[in-house]
């Protein structure tokens, strides 16, 4: 047991800054169906988080009991397993309080905090598992009913007593919570899982009590000034796998932890694909910076920082979260939050609706936009509702081709003026050359990126399954001309050089000169960008705002 807490602890700790934690000033708050939730689908977020010394707290919605019975005394090990994992990541004792958390309406959740960092709790509501025969679909029907109404299900040995909510009071109990931790950033999961995956679930494509704690999640937070990131769930095992080695041995090490507590779970199959990876549902692409100037989504809002200066820019629409993307200095494009619609603003003109491309598919998303600027048009590049990429150049929208590129689409105008686009899929990455005629032809690859791909100036790059970063050039045909040593927890952005920018295993932004020689700059939640010229990096940051960094 000494060896493998001892390896344990190596572990953990190979993720940690070099300094030692700082006082906590950031405060992160995910909401999460199920107990394992955040473990499997939200770190190394939440791992870094916790050893960064931040504010840290996870809301389960659920008992997690499914049809096990007992229910109580399963949720009480669920329960159990998850102090143990919070303790094993936070690096302290296994000893918690337990108390009584006050809800609106007299109702109650058990509220658990680490005895040596007080700083790291664990909200319990106890709603039904989905799958508990007692109380089938009882979240979704929550969602979807506002007069339905259920019963709590308090683990054994719980502080609380059983209480009653209807769709109504989940939504002020979120609320209240926020209002408790006043967090700077909020993880939570797949409102809108891809249909293309997990068939097996119906209409949900995905656990159904993911998708209703997303729902309830957003909104919760409507009109609150905060970043929310979600993260897929089930289906990041129907993409590559995208964690560096060292990261998924700590993964592993601390769900480890939590299933001696489960006997329902285990290291093996589906956990291992699941462990293996980190994804956002929406990520942000690396188009959101250009010269002095960076715009994102935040709390339903479109912000733009130009020479530090913030405002939120109006807009005929709600924004979607990672969905900004300038074509240059003076144009970007952004996505309607609810349709995926694109919009482009000009300049000092009106939006100007771009519409979506075909095929429609209802409880479909489009992916994030990419936008380049070629003399007076903009092309924009989109992953379609039919899973290919569509561009819409000045005559419309046009369909490449494709099934199963993943989210994220990049567009790069090359040195003979041609545009091409480049998406990572399951089987590998697709490449086209725009024609004249305003659609493409394909440009054979062999590479197999496992997310985002970044695109400058003669140049592109993107992650394999082992964290490297693999460099393409246009002078060598858009061939591989570099691979490089990375561990990289995010997609790299780029700029010309090339330098690359990545979120390193440690959580720091890490800057990749052309000569080899490497940078960290600071702490950051997620993949950052960069700036035409390469001076500058940004990325979120613990306490919810965009840091933007000097590159030296």
């Amino acid at each position: 047991m000494r060896t493998a807490v001892a390896l344990l602890t190596i572990l953990l700790c190979s993720l940690t800054p070099g300094a030692a934690a700082a006082a906590p000033r950031a405060s992160h708050v995910q909401v999460v169906a199920h107990p394992d939730d955040d473990m499997l689908f939200m770190s190394p977020d939440v791992a870094l988080a916790l050893r960064s010394g931040a504010r840290v707290t996870t809301v389960f919605l659920t008992a997690g009991e499914s049809d096990v019975r007992p229910p109580a005394d399963y949720a009480a090990s669920r329960q159990s397993g998850t102090r143990a994992a919070f303790a094993a990541m936070a690096g302290a004792a296994d000893d918690w309080t337990r108390s009584a958390l006050a809800l609106p309406g007299g109702r109650q959740a058990e509220l658990q905090r680490l005895r040596q960092r007080p700083e790291v709790a664990l909200v319990f509501l106890g709603l039904p598992d989905d799958n508990d025969p007692d109380s089938r679909h009882a979240l979704s029907e929550l969602w979807r009913d506002p007069a339905h109404r259920v019963p709590t299900i308090p683990a054994t040995g719980s502080v609380v007593s059983a209480t009653g909510h209807d769709r109504a009071s989940v939504i002020g109990s979120l609320r209240r919570i926020v209002d408790e931790f006043a967090p700077t950033l909020v993880r939570t999961q797949d409102p809108r899982p891809d249909p293309r995956y997990q068939g097996q679930w119906g209409a949900a494509h995905d656990h159904p009590d993911h998708v209703a704690t997303a729902r309830f999640t957003e909104t919760a937070l409507r009109g609150a000034d905060l970043p929310l990131l979600h993260y897929r769930d089930y289906n990041v095992a129907d993409a590559p796998a995208n964690l560096p080695d060292r990261v998924v041995a700590a993964k592993r090490a601390v769900f480890a932890r939590y299933a001696e507590h489960d006997p329902q779970v285990s290291l093996g199959a589906p956990y291992d694909a699941w462990l293996a990876s980190m994804r956002l549902r929406r990520p942000w692409g690396t188009r959101w910076a250009t010269a002095d100037r960076h715009a994102h989504v935040r709390g339903n809002r479109l912000v733009l920082t130009e020479s530090g200066v913030e405002s939120a820019v109006d807009a005929p629409f709600v924004p979607r979260e990672g969905s900004v993307s300038f074509a240059d200095p003076s144009r970007l494009v952004v996505q309607e939050r609810d349709s995926g619609a694109v919009w482009l603003q000009d300049g000092d003109r009106p939006w100007l609706p771009l519409g979506t491309p075909p095929p429609r598919r209802p409880g479909a998303d489009l992916g994030p936009p990419s936008a380049v600027s070629v003399g007076d048009r903009v092309v924009v590049a989109v992953r379609d509702q039919g899973g290919g990429v569509s561009v819409r150049d000045s005559g419309g929208w046009c369909r490449l081709g494709g099934t199963d590129v993943l989210d994220e689409v990049s567009a790069v105008l090359a040195g003979d003026g041609e545009v091409h686009v480049m998406a990572a899929s399951r089987t590998g990455m697709r490449h086209w050359r725009l024609t004249p005629s305003g659609c493409g032809e394909p440009v054979a690859s062999t590479e197999h990126p496992v997310g985002g791909i970044a695109t400058t100036s003669g140049y592109a790059a993107f992650r394999d399954s082992r964290g490297d970063l693999v460099v393409l050039a246009e002078h060598a045909g858009w061939q591989r001309t570099r691979t490089i040593d990375a561990e990289a927890v995010s997609d790299p952005a780029i700029a010309p050089g090339p330098v690359l920018a990545i979120r390193n295993a440690d959580g720091l932004l890490e800057i990749v000169r052309p000569d080899g020689s490497r940078t960290a700059l600071g702490p950051v939640e997620g993949r950052p960008v960069m700036t035409p010229d390469g001076d500058q990096a940004a990325a979120l940051t613990d306490d919810g705002l965009i840091t933007t960094f000097d590159v030296p």
